[in-house]
């Protein structure tokens, strides 16, 4: 028996949304470090809390050297961007 899917929507008591919030992210960066690891990709990941708290985790070089390598390339070449929040898909 696994996990009971959990439903996409606020999570309104703020307790529990903090903790989702805090295992969530451990979880992303986890997932950062192996994919940067293991396919030697550089990596760059940026998470503001709701509270504005910025956390940031980058594999091999500086977030600020990523983010640099990103925004210096073509338009074209940056590839697709996706905004699920918006329900935008380019």
């Amino acid at each position: 028996m696994g996990k009971p899917k959990v439903a996409m929507k606020k999570i309104e008591n703020k307790d529990a949304r903090h903790v989702a919030f805090s295992k969530r992210r451990r979880g992303l960066i986890k997932k950062a470090y192996e994919i940067s690891t293991l396919c030697d990709v550089d990596v760059a990941l940026i998470v503001f809390s709701s509270s504005g708290t910025l956390y940031t985790f980058s594999g091999r070089n500086r977030v600020e050297d990523v983010l640099t390598r990103f925004v210096d390339l073509p338009v074209k070449e940056q590839g697709p961007s996706i905004a699920i929040h918006n329900k935008q898909v380019s």
